[in-house]
């Protein structure tokens, strides 16, 4: 299925690794030019080198961290004078706030609300008047299921996440009449380096004697008994940049293999 978005620019932050290298990678094969970011210059080198080798497409490599907000003008402000502008915004880079109410600092809920709340939230500032100027935007945030279902041990992350879907269905209908869609996407347990860097505590939380039982009780969390793939979450990701999904937004798509058990 062709997807539509050939010759669009997109804006992927974090996407050294992970599910924002996978995300990036799909944008490329669809046709779309694809700018990336990272904290560091070598592995986001990398990551330009391997996905331009993939796709053969155009990418550019910004070294940029989005929890500091002078950075934020200058990425953007990159993409655009490469590639004419900016037209989708996958809103990827971030840090999870692990652990229970009395494990969390001030320091932990401030670096997550400087990376995710106020990083896309400045991002989404800095892209829009270029969407504006074609009537054409593509936002998808990427946020988590613990903003929908507080959890006692993702507490700081679920607070930051529970903003971000304010955000997103707020920003979906100020936008909407302009042709700039804004959606999110909520991954369930993904095998990133994410996941593996947390794996320490969550074996704790759920009593687990080994980083391999962890897994093996966290997938039984969700319907499908198995962690996520990043290719999988890039490919909804694509799915709500395209111009197939030119009627959905101020959606929130659960990507946990039926984790949530909510009815909405």
């Amino acid at each position: 299925m062709d997807l539509g978005i050939r010759g669009r620019t997109a804006l992927v932050t974090g996407g050294s690794r992970g599910i924002g290298r996978c995300a990036a990678q799909r944008l490329l094969e669809e046709g779309a030019r694809v700018a990336i970011c990272g904290r560091t210059r070598e592995t986001i080198e990398e990551a330009r080198e391997d996905l331009a080798r993939r796709t053969g497409g155009e990418v550019l490599a910004v070294q940029a961290d989005t929890s500091r907000e002078a950075d934020i003008p200058h990425l953007v402000r990159a993409a655009a004078d490469r590639f004419g502008g900016v037209d989708i915004l996958v809103n990827n880079a971030g840090t999870m706030s692990s652990g229970r109410f009395a494990a969390l600092a001030d320091d932990a809920l401030k670096l997550q609300l400087d990376t995710k709340l106020f990083g896309f939230l400045r991002l989404i500032r800095e892209v829009v008047p270029h969407m504006r100027a074609q009537k054409w935007g593509r936002i998808v945030n990427l946020i988590g299921g613990a903003g929908k279902e507080p959890d006692p041990y993702m507490f700081g992350s679920g607070m930051t996440n529970s903003a971000l879907l304010n955000l997103t269905k707020s920003l979906s209908t100020e936008f909407g009449e302009e042709g700039i869609l804004v959606n999110a996407v909520c991954p369930g347990w993904v095998d990133t380096a994410l996941w593996r860097r947390n794996a320490e505590g969550l074996a704790a939380e759920l009593g687990a004697e080994t980083e391999a039982d962890a897994r093996r009780l966290a997938a039984r969390k969700n319907a499908l008994n198995r962690f996520g793939k990043p290719e999988e979450l890039a490919d909804a990701i694509a799915f709500l940049c395209s111009e197939r999904a030119s009627y959905i937004t101020g959606v929130s798509l659960n990507l946990d293999g039926g984790r949530l058990k909510a009815l909405w």
